[in-house]
């Protein structure tokens, strides 16, 4: 099997280890050439992780090589590139083409879940999307850890659980709900800030399950709202992801809330770190409205960090003031 993964940063390195389990040749894209000439030489990105991917994988800047000699390809590319890339690759898509998704995130420009924006770019409806928790620097250490598959194409669905398996420290579970398998990995970002804010003004532990209970509940809320399954949080998508990234300083999006709800100064912080959560929240928050969707958790952090009110009003959602 040919696999090609657009995308040769920290997420797209750890899919590529999993899959060194499998026979299957692996090819990955990237348009940086600085990152490309590394990795022809050493088989490494340093900038994204330490680690040496098998010397079999080969490695492009040519789009249209990934998609003609690649029938399955993985979008691992972080999501505010997507509009930028995913129209390269209209042009060389066929039906014989099965997309995954290995990005967590929503396409700004468009205000779409991912796989909408891809079936309408690529025109295809062989799309699914791989979710979980699951810290890249962590996936390469091969330990046990659990992922969710989710595609409204049973085909496509099945066909990507095939290729995950057999691989003696990865658990699948898999749905059908692709709507709420993606909302899972937008929102669970959007919490840990919160939660990060919590932990910064120094509530107590249990405040803190407090909240994650409270949010969970909204979360499973908002899923209905977009036509998903409110089910879909008690996956690897949902649950396991939300208690990862709420809990550990290792998460970007909650080191940025810790620093927020400290009063320290986080535009540094910001400004060199790839933070998903506060990428989304406009994005959500916009969609939201039109939609006419009501939501204390978004409303209160977009507040917060858009129209600079204090971090303190974080409370009226914990007295469960909407």
């Amino acid at each position: 099997m040919n696999i090609g993964i657009i995308g040769t940063g920290a997420y797209a390195i750890a899919i590529a280890s999993i899959l060194e389990n499998k026979n299957v040749n692996l090819m990955m894209w990237t348009k940086i050439e600085e990152e490309y000439n590394e990795l022809i030489t050493t088989f490494k990105n340093s900038k994204a992780l330490d680690y040496k991917l098998d010397k079999n994988t080969k490695f492009t800047m040519d789009i249209q090589e990934l998609l003609e000699k690649n029938e399955t390809i993985i979008v691992a590319i972080p999501a505010k590139f997507l509009d930028t890339t995913i129209p390269l690759m209209k042009e060389y898509i066929t039906n014989r083409h099965k997309i995954l998704i290995a990005t967590k995130g929503i396409e700004g420009n468009h205000e779409m879940l991912i796989h909408e924006y891809l079936e309408s770019v690529l025109n295809t409806k062989n799309i699914a999307c791989i979710s979980g928790p699951s810290f890249a620097k962590e996936v390469i250490k091969k330990e046990a850890m659990g992922l969710t598959l989710a595609s409204n194409n049973i085909e496509v669905l099945d066909y990507f659980t095939n290729l995950f398996s057999d691989i003696p420290y990865l658990t699948i579970d898999q749905t059908y709900d692709i709507i709420g398998c993606q909302l899972c990995g937008i929102l669970k970002n959007i919490v840990a800030i919160f939660s990060g804010i919590l932990d910064g003004l120094g509530v107590n532990s249990s405040t803190n399950a407090k909240f994650l209970t409270d949010a969970s509940k909204d979360i499973q809320i908002i899923i209905n709202h977009f036509g998903g399954n409110p089910e879909t949080f008690t996956s690897y998508a949902g649950i396991g992801d939300l208690i990862l990234t709420c809990t550990s300083i290792k998460s970007r999006n909650y080191t940025f809330g810790k620093l927020i709800g400290e009063g320290k100064d986080f535009k540094i912080y910001q400004e060199t770190t790839t933070i998903e959560g506060l990428e989304n929240l406009d994005t959500i928050y916009s969609l939201f409205k039109k939609k006419g969707i009501t939501s204390s958790l978004i409303d209160i952090l977009y507040d917060i960090i858009y129209l600079n009110k204090p971090k303190e009003i974080i409370y009226d959602y914990l007295n469960n003031i909407k």
